[in-house]
């Protein structure tokens, strides 16, 4: 069979549009049912009022919020949940808006730090290198290559084009571990210490805080993105039981726990505004802050979104979060302890899903991708299979169907 385009052959290139058309054709399927809608809370008018006194006297946008806070800190996290299309655009949009105010590196999730070499690379390249951006991509997890976030490279390298030579150019520093999933190879094997110690080679996220805290130990402030558990800087995330809902411990070793502990309030979280994991033992999804900021935006309207706000001493810092995973354990627990501030781009029914990368995963790469898998499952997956597991991931819209 002839090949074409990404190493994908024309049997291939058939076979997957139909395989797409499937797993949505399913996904709406089951989304599609008797699922309940989840109410919105009745906001009393106090905090109505106080909430929109606040943002009225403080009305910045995301971008401004962001860069506003680099004033008075060092190092900003933003957490997101993940696939939302416009969370790395907007870290897109940073990227320019922070270098000007004298921030010169984003540190990432989406990168390992043993490909540092090769993002430094790409960046200082003379063309924009597409295929060494899905490589690095494809280096830190086969099943995340989604173009939004590839095209955070391309933004960084845009900027770094247009610089004069004195000026100093943008870098991407990669945080992420380089495990060996190759070592698992059916499910039970998750659960083997010592088979996982083989996978992870003793990197944990405080390697991801080192990066980070070298880079404050040379006098940079420092832009990270990541995913929002990873974020968590004085907030511990409590570790539950997926059987009984037990809680078993407070997770302090996170990446932004680490940084915390080393810089205290020089580091800041900020949460870009998603569903929340619920306190169930089912996993499914629930309103952020019990859906207190979806119903103020509902009633505000969309003159005041999107919009990024502090979470300590303003109207928000006490919104309940009782029906998540984040307040079990706690006895009390309120949005201040989360996080520092807080982004809110639009109502969740309006997310889209972020874009597969067709042939990200192709017949030059297979090989490594189904050794590289978390899923001993994927050991025998074929091309078709990776991009439509990553349709799958990407379809967000029927995962939010409950969401007013």
């Amino acid at each position: 069979m002839k090949i074409i385009g990404c190493g994908m052959t024309t049997r291939q290139k058939q076979r997957v549009p139909v395989l797409v058309s499937l797993v949505i054709g399913l996904s709406f399927l089951a989304g599609s049912g008797c699922a309940q809608k989840l109410d919105l809370p009745e906001l009393t008018p106090e905090f109505v009022q106080a909430a929109t006194a606040y943002l009225d006297s403080h009305r910045l946008s995301p971008e401004e919020y962001v860069v506003s806070k680099f004033a008075d800190h060092d190092v900003i996290i933003l957490g997101e949940a993940h696939y939302h299309k416009h969370d790395p655009m907007f870290v897109q949009r940073l990227i320019p808006l922070v270098h000007k105010n004298g921030v010169h590196t984003l540190a990432m999730e989406f990168a390992r730090r043993e490909d540092q070499r090769l993002i430094d690379s790409l960046l200082a390249g003379a063309s924009y290198d597409k295929r060494l951006a899905n490589e690095i991509q494809f280096r830190q997890y086969v099943h995340f290559g989604f173009q939004e976030y590839v095209d955070i490279y391309k933004a960084a390298w845009t900027l770094n084009q247009g610089l004069k030579p004195d000026e100093r150019p943008f870098r991407i520093a990669g945080l992420n571990n380089s495990p060996d999933w190759s070592h698992v190879r059916k499910k039970e094997d998750r659960e083997d210490g010592n088979i996982m110690k083989k996978v992870w080679k003793g990197q944990t996220e405080e390697d991801w805080a080192k990066v980070i805290l070298d880079l404050v130990g040379k006098g940079e402030k420092v832009l990270v993105y990541s995913g929002l558990h990873h974020a968590f800087s004085e907030y511990k995330q409590p570790v539950v039981n997926p059987e009984t809902g037990e809680v078993w411990r407070f997770e302090e070793g996170r990446m932004g726990n680490h940084v915390f502990r080393a810089l205290g309030k020089r580091v800041i979280t900020i949460a870009l505004h998603a569903p929340w994991f619920s306190d169930k033992v089912m996993p499914h999804e629930v309103y952020a802050a019990d859906g207190h900021i979806d119903a103020l935006m509902h009633e505000l309207g969309s003159d005041y979104y999107p919009i990024g706000f502090d979470t300590h001493g303003t109207p928000f810092a006490n919104l309940p979060g009782e029906s998540s995973l984040y307040a079990q354990g706690y006895d009390s627990f309120v949005l201040k302890n989360l996080c520092d501030g807080y982004i809110y781009f639009k109502p969740i029914p309006e997310y889209e899903g972020v874009t597969p990368i067709y042939g990200f995963v192709n017949e030059n790469n297979v090989e490594r991708a189904r050794l590289r898998s978390p899923n001993p499952k994927r050991r025998d997956a074929s091309v078709e299979q990776f991009y439509v597991s990553a349709m799958t991931i990407a379809n967000i819209q029927w995962k939010y169907r409950k969401f007013k």
